[in-house]
């Protein structure tokens, strides 16, 4: 192939014919060139050609019937809401325009009205405008009948024949008032009545029901367990460490005030029950705060009461009656050894037997020590029978109040000034 290629291009074979054979080998050059081109260009053309192909029909976006179908129902519904607007338009619109009408044919008779009552008003003075003359229907006989001047006849009654009393004239005096364009004008208007002004009503300060308030035990207890501890429960004093909770996230402020409670304690529930009785605080405007709060307390588990820790003492009572008891016994044994016990038909009889000294004595000291252990024991049994046990309770601990009644909170010069008021309103 490399030999082939040399004798073509080469310029040793022919070295006269050197440029003749260079132009000869340029031009075979551009003819392969132009030749690989055409096939190349052929190529592309029928590879593009082959692309070319029919793959189908299809849709580029799918119908879909229940679309189309929740859109015309969507349609028909707004339709007939549109609908009914305009119809309830149409009928609002006639209304009006019969209003409209009724107003104008109001209008119009009272028009009508008015102008019948100018001429009812200009009628009465044309008709008197219009009355003829008291002496004579033209002026010709204007002085015919006017009594005549004196004739000589009679003298001083121009011409009358009868004369009587002259009348008295009756004077009548007529105001007319001209009124003056600019002048001022009076008028006379009623005094309002005076409406009594009310008070407007101050904000209330309510801590309501089921109002939660964190609290402190200033003071501990040992809350007595007996049944009458119901009746008069121990006193006890807490002091408020934050912000009332009151309903719907609402809280109020009394921190720092104190509460006073009292309590008692359950021994099956081994918890103490304490009520609140009272509030006291000191405003920052200086003042006092006292009166009455109904609420209950709850221990750190939630429950109601505060659990706490049995303490009782009745051990050591019953323990030491029980040892008076043993004396006792011991003495009645030791008593009556020197006793004989016979049973007969008779019945029982007990004999003692010839005591010495010594024995005596000691009999005796055995019946003094029975006889002292018996009451010992009674003392301590009553003791046992008053002393309950009792639920301690120390001071410190958290608790929470519970409102259980609404609590209006004013201070004393607000309660008196109250007070005043409603004597005044029942005199």
């Amino acid at each position: 192939m490399s030999d082939i290629f040399l004798k073509l291009f080469s310029n040793d074979r022919d070295p006269s014919n050197a440029e003749n054979n260079q132009k000869m080998n340029k031009i075979l050059i551009f003819i392969g060139l132009f030749v690989a081109m055409a096939v190349l260009l052929m190529m592309v053309s029928d590879e593009k050609k082959e692309d070319k192909r029919d793959v189908g029909s299809f849709k580029i976006v799918e119908e879909d019937t229940m679309a189309k179908t929740r859109w015309v129902g969507d349609a028909a519904v707004d339709m007939k809401i549109a609908k009914k607007q305009v119809d309830s338009l149409n009928k609002e619109n006639d209304k009006l325009s019969k209003e409209l009408a009724d107003l104008k044919k109001m209008i119009v008779d009272m028009k009508t009205q008015q102008d019948k009552n100018i001429k009812a008003a200009e009628q009465p003075q044309t008709q008197k405008d219009n009355q003829p003359f008291p002496f004579g229907d033209s002026s010709k006989g204007l002085y015919t009948n006017y009594p005549k001047p004196n004739d000589g006849s009679t003298t001083g009654t121009l011409g009358i024949s009868q004369l009587g009393d002259v009348p008295d004239i009756q004077k009548q005096s007529v105001t007319k008032y001209t009124r003056i364009d600019g002048a001022l004008e009076y008028t006379q208007v009623a005094k309002p009545t005076e409406v009594e002004k009310k008070s407007k009503p101050k904000d209330k300060t309510i801590i309501s029901t089921g109002s939660i308030t964190k609290a402190v035990l200033l003071s501990g207890m040992d809350a007595p367990t007996m049944t009458q501890a119901k009746t008069s429960p121990l006193p006890v004093l807490m002091k408020v460490t934050d912000l009332s909770i009151l309903p719907n996230r609402w809280q109020y402020d009394i921190k720092e005030c104190f509460l006073v409670g009292e309590g008692y304690g359950d021994l099956t529930a081994e918890r103490a029950y304490i009520r609140t009785n009272n509030i006291s605080c000191v405003t920052n405007k200086g003042k006092y705060i006292d009166m009455p709060f109904k609420g209950a307390a709850t221990g750190e588990d939630g429950k109601l009461g505060l659990k706490g820790e049995v303490v009782t003492k009745q051990g050591a009572l019953l323990a030491r009656t029980l040892i008076a008891g043993f004396l006792q016994g011991v003495g009645d044994a030791f008593s009556q050894q020197n006793q004989v016990v016979l049973t007969g038909t008779t019945g029982v009889t007990t004999t003692t037997k010839d005591l010495t000294a010594g024995q005596a004595m000691e009999m005796g000291a055995f019946s003094g020590l029975s006889k002292s252990a018996e009451k010992l024991a009674d003392f301590y049994l009553k003791m046992a029978d008053q002393v309950a046990p009792v639920i301690e309770i120390s001071a410190g601990r958290e608790i929470n109040i519970i409102t259980t009644q609404m609590v209006e909170l004013k201070s004393i010069e607000e309660m008196e000034n109250a007070g005043n008021t409603n004597q005044g309103d029942k005199k």
